[in-house]
């Protein structure tokens, strides 16, 4: 997914730097060619956790690396169309999105969304969307800074998922992430500051 691309105004008009999927995150080379906006990896576990990667480049290099590092490879793992340089991963299932549909009425099938074994790459899309959704309450987010915003997001999104550091969050008397839905004592705050310490 892209945040904050950069458009052919911001390069003055003249070229982007690279040519195909990473091409709007860069400045053109005559202004600089530095990088303007920020490219993120999602991976998200079907009813679980969500792990966010900002990479430089939309190629297999990172890709591949982001998901080596967080997935294992015995892992059923469902993608989009893009991954087709996953050849040693055993459980790798993708979606075609470039699928053609029988009927002459239509171009495109409706199966290159969530293909008939069920493979579907939903779960991330969804992710992303809430991910765009939170970075728009920001004006602008420097690539240099873009995994410490990434990781806060991912923190805020997995807290959920792990009973103890939402407990600790919530200093242990709520149902919810946050302090707002219940109300403690200073001294009740305090006892419970110090058995953490």
């Amino acid at each position: 997914m892209l945040l904050y691309s950069s458009s052919l105004r911001a390069n003055k008009l003249r070229s982007r730097r690279f040519k195909g999927g990473t091409a709007s995150i860069y400045a053109s080379n005559s202004i600089g060619g530095h990088q303007i906006g920020t490219l993120v990896h999602t991976i998200g576990i079907n009813g679980g956790m969500t792990f966010y990667k900002s990479i430089p480049l939309n190629n297999q290099h990172y890709l591949e690396k982001d998901l080596e590092e967080t997935i294992p490879k015995n892992v059923t793992l469902f993608t989009d169309e893009g991954y087709g340089f996953l050849w040693d991963r055993p459980n790798h299932k993708s979606v075609n999105h470039s699928k053609k549909s029988n009927d002459p009425r239509y171009n495109m099938s409706r199966e290159r969304w969530v293909s008939k074994d069920g493979v579907s790459s939903n779960g991330a899309e969804a992710r992303n969307n809430i991910l765009k959704q939170s970075f728009r309450s920001y004006g602008y987010i420097s690539p240099k800074w873009s995994q410490l915003a990434l990781n806060e997001l991912s923190f805020l999104g997995n807290v959920r998922f792990v009973p103890e550091l939402k407990e600790l969050l919530t200093l242990g008397g709520s149902k919810t992430v946050g302090f707002g839905d219940f109300h403690c004592s200073k001294g009740t705050y305090h006892q419970r500051t110090q058995s953490f310490i």
